[in-house]
């Protein structure tokens, strides 16, 4: 290991892999989020008994980005900090009525965070 990779055993990561892996992960989550509440909005799919899918993806989607979002804590990597302003909008969006076109202009307002967070990490 060279000097600037060289650490303690049990010690943090100080680089940036896991950083642009979680973002990646939290990035392909919102995608995915938001194809399947597209989907559903369009009546591609029906979710009469698959509700959850949404909701679940929803759950994963936050959960990645607020881990992601603390990266820049623990390694040296600062590409997630852009997906600070996404948790603005994964805040509100579960409390938009989902029928209602605030639901997904809320949704569409993290964009912005992934994609930057994505182009920062190269």
């Amino acid at each position: 290991m060279g000097p600037r990779t060289a650490r303690r055993p049990g010690a943090a990561p100080t680089g940036s892999r896991p950083a642009r892996r979680l973002v990646t992960a939290a990035s392909v989550a919102y995608v995915a989020n938001c194809l399947w509440g597209t989907a559903v909005a369009v009546r591609l799919i029906r979710t009469r008994k698959l509700r959850v899918v949404h909701h679940g993806l929803f759950v994963v989607t936050a959960t990645l980005t607020g881990v992601a979002a603390t990266t820049p804590l623990w390694t040296r990597d600062r590409s997630a900090l852009f997906l600070l302003p996404a948790l603005v909008p994964l805040a509100v969006a579960p409390r938009t009525d989902p029928r209602a076109r605030a639901h997904w202009k809320v949704a569409v307002a993290a964009a912005p965070s992934y994609l930057g967070a994505l182009l920062a990490r190269r």
